[in-house]
């Protein structure tokens, strides 16, 4: 080959940067988000909502930095494929190949395995979150109807049109099937009477483990006194303090906010 792989590998960068910021102006400030950084972002976020027995906040900026720059590396890959075609084309019959050809051989390959690295992490992301919506559809929908009309951080707006689209179709196909030859009174899914909810939320004492990624000493105090003014029965009521780097085996609703915050992370 005529040039070295780093020179190919630091091309593909520039390429990569350049095609996910042609669309913007021209000027950066220190609040510019590179790839590399929000690739470990999208890491953490696809990790930490395995990890967790509830749904986390949807990352809706990171998402849609990451999308933007999967389409635009979708466009160079088939602006690249075209071009390889058209050089093919043109020095077919040749004795020796073009250096060239091997090289855009190599740099789309590359490509191509980014790209397929990063839609693997959307996709399992995005398939974690709709298992979870649709194990406590019930318990999630609640929650929707208790916000009045505000907008869900929890969710997306296109999970929460799933949600309601699911329930509403589960709904009628268990009316269908057996609810209407109940009493009225017994149809309902979401009863509590007797002292049993019928409706299962995610376990908040569930045991997961946390690293501490603030720095200097985390404490959860003020999320228990959040908890205790709002009389929330299923936030923090364990007080913790970690150091950085630190990793503990913790009950869920302890670490919760500090995990939602960025402070913590799952593993």
């Amino acid at each position: 080959m005529d040039i070295d792989i780093s020179d190919i590998l630091a091309d593909v960068s520039r390429s990569h940067n350049y095609a996910a910021s042609s669309s913007q102006p021209q000027h950066y400030s220190s609040t510019d988000t590179d790839a590399f950084a929000d690739h470990q972002l999208l890491t953490r976020a696809w990790q930490s909502e395995r990890c967790a027995p509830d749904l986390l906040p949807y990352p809706n900026d990171l998402m849609t930095r990451v999308m933007s720059r999967l389409q635009a590396q979708i466009s160079r890959i088939e602006d690249l494929a075209g071009g390889m075609s058209d050089e093919y084309a043109t020095n077919h019959g040749l004795a020796q190949p073009r250096g060239g050809m091997q090289n855009a051989n190599l740099v789309l390959a590359i490509l191509q395995t980014d790209l397929s690295r990063t839609q693997f992490l959307v996709r399992s992301l995005l398939r974690q979150r709709l298992a979870k919506i649709t194990k406590y559809a019930t318990y999630y929908l609640a929650e929707q109807a208790t916000s009045g009309g505000r907008p869900s951080v929890t969710m997306s707006p296109s999970e929460v049109a799933f949600l309601r689209h699911h329930q509403a179709l589960l709904g009628e196909l268990y009316e269908s099937s057996f609810l209407n030859a109940f009493p009225q009174g017994l149809r309902r899914l979401d009863d509590s009477s007797g002292g049993v909810a019928m409706v299962e939320g995610p376990d908040p004492s569930q045991a997961v483990v946390v690293r501490c990624l603030a720095e200097g000493t985390w404490s959860n105090g003020r999320d228990i006194d959040d908890a205790r003014d709002s009389g929330i029965e299923e936030g923090a009521n364990v007080g913790l303090r970690m150091r950085s780097g630190e990793v503990w085996l913790v009950r869920w609703r302890d670490v919760k906010k500090g995990v939602e915050r960025g402070e913590l992370e799952l593993l």
